[in-house]
């Protein structure tokens, strides 16, 4: 089924998923008025509550895709820009745009485009960036199964990093479990007798929406895990430093050429400082790739400035020398071996091996190849299968 609103479909698609309690149609008025398009918009009913919207002009996709979440009432209509390699499901249309407002944010030497791309990567899909009021605001897409990310660590480019406040411009946030799809009174984990004044949420975490904006859209880089070549195996590690309390975490998991699991590790980092997160991760992979009797190792991570130090292209600061001299004596013990700079979205299974060791609270291994962790799997699956993750580039 189509509903005819313009002249011609072009490839300047969004897909659509209308969430929530109400009407199980979507309100074509309610949205062109909040798009406002100047020339057509043809819409294709793909069923359950899907819709496919194809614009004639770019500027009209690009305002419709920046402005991010159409909300009314308790109904909302979340989208993504279209691409043909992508799979479409509930699963991936449970992320909603809102605009994000990086608060505070005094340290100039932070606004570039690879902070910004950082900050997008820790909450999700970046769509554009706002500065045109001397405040810098973000659009990206989040779960809205999860509680809302208020504050991200910023690395200060020293192998430290500072704590960057957010707020949201989304007209409803539950103050109990941090979710944006529901309020405190409707929140099934909800107790009023220990209600009180001690809560992580609240209205500080909002922001009034502002409509009238001036983005810089971001463009996409489609990127994915790849296989190491005939005869190598691939070391992807991660360090993570989460929350207010300091916890710190490292992963890393073994690959072949096939793309097969062979081992993997997490373990707790006593650190609060990313990059020696980064480092002891890296360590810990290049020991567990020698014990595995490795031959010729191509290694990845996510951390530029590791990777720098770990080829010799930057000096390692004075907290992390000693386990950057053991990652350099590791990697003599192969006969082969070669390092890079990848992607957050391509390394997303070390990420996952990262955040699992800040939550254990001991050395965690798997050695056998039929027996990775099981919450990893779906996240190998995909590398796998290479299917394609979006990254902004600005």
């Amino acid at each position: 089924m189509e509903m005819e609103l313009g002249e011609k479909r072009t490839n300047k698609n969004l897909i659509g998923k209308l969430l929530g309690n109400g009407p199980d149609s979507l309100n074509m008025g309610w949205i062109l008025r909040t798009w406002r398009p100047r020339r057509g918009v043809r819409v294709t009913v793909l069923g359950n509550n899907f819709y496919l919207f194809s614009f004639d002009l770019e500027e009209d996709f690009l305002r419709a895709w920046a402005r991010g979440t159409v909300f009314l009432g308790k109904q909302c209509l979340v989208v993504r820009r279209w691409h043909p390699k992508l799979e479409w499901d509930d699963r991936n249309m449970c992320c909603a745009q809102v605009w994000m407002r990086l608060s505070g944010l005094h340290y100039q030497e932070l606004l570039s485009s690879k902070i910004i791309s950082e900050i997008a990567s820790e909450l999700g899909q970046a769509i554009a960036i706002d500065s045109s009021d001397g405040e810098v605001s973000m659009c990206v897409e989040v779960d809205v199964n999860q509680p809302l990310v208020m504050e991200v660590m910023v690395e200060d480019g020293m192998g430290g990093g500072v704590w960057q406040p957010l707020q949201y411009e989304i007209p409803m946030l539950c103050f109990n479990c941090g979710r944006m799809d529901h309020q405190k009174e409707e929140c099934v984990n909800y107790d009023p007798r220990g209600d009180g004044d001690d809560h992580e949420y609240g209205p500080h975490n909002m922001a009034p929406m502002k409509h009238a904006r001036e983005p810089v859209f971001a463009s996409l880089r489609y990127v994915s895990w790849r296989r190491p070549c005939s005869g190598w195996v691939k070391l992807n590690f991660d360090g993570a430093v989460k929350g207010r309390s300091q916890r710190g975490g490292a992963g890393g998991l073994l690959r072949d050429a096939e793309g097969e699991f062979m081992t993997a590790f997490a373990t707790p980092v006593e650190t609060t400082r990313p990059l020696f997160a980064e480092i002891y991760a890296l360590r810990e992979g290049l020991q567990l790739a020698v014990e595995c009797g490795v031959e010729y190792l191509w290694i990845e991570g996510d951390s530029r400035i590791a990777i720098e130090m770990l080829n010799g292209w930057r000096e390692a600061e004075a907290e992390e020398k000693a386990l950057m001299v053991d990652s350099r004596n590791l990697m003599k013990r192969f006969k082969g071996v070669t390092a890079r700079h990848v992607f957050r979205e391509a390394n997303q299974s070390a990420d996952h091996l990262a955040n699992l060791g800040v939550e254990a609270g001991v050395h965690q291994e798997w050695r056998s190849r039929c027996s990775p962790p099981p919450s990893l799997l779906p996240l190998l699956w995909r590398d796998l299968a290479g299917c394609l993750v979006p990254r902004l580039v600005l």
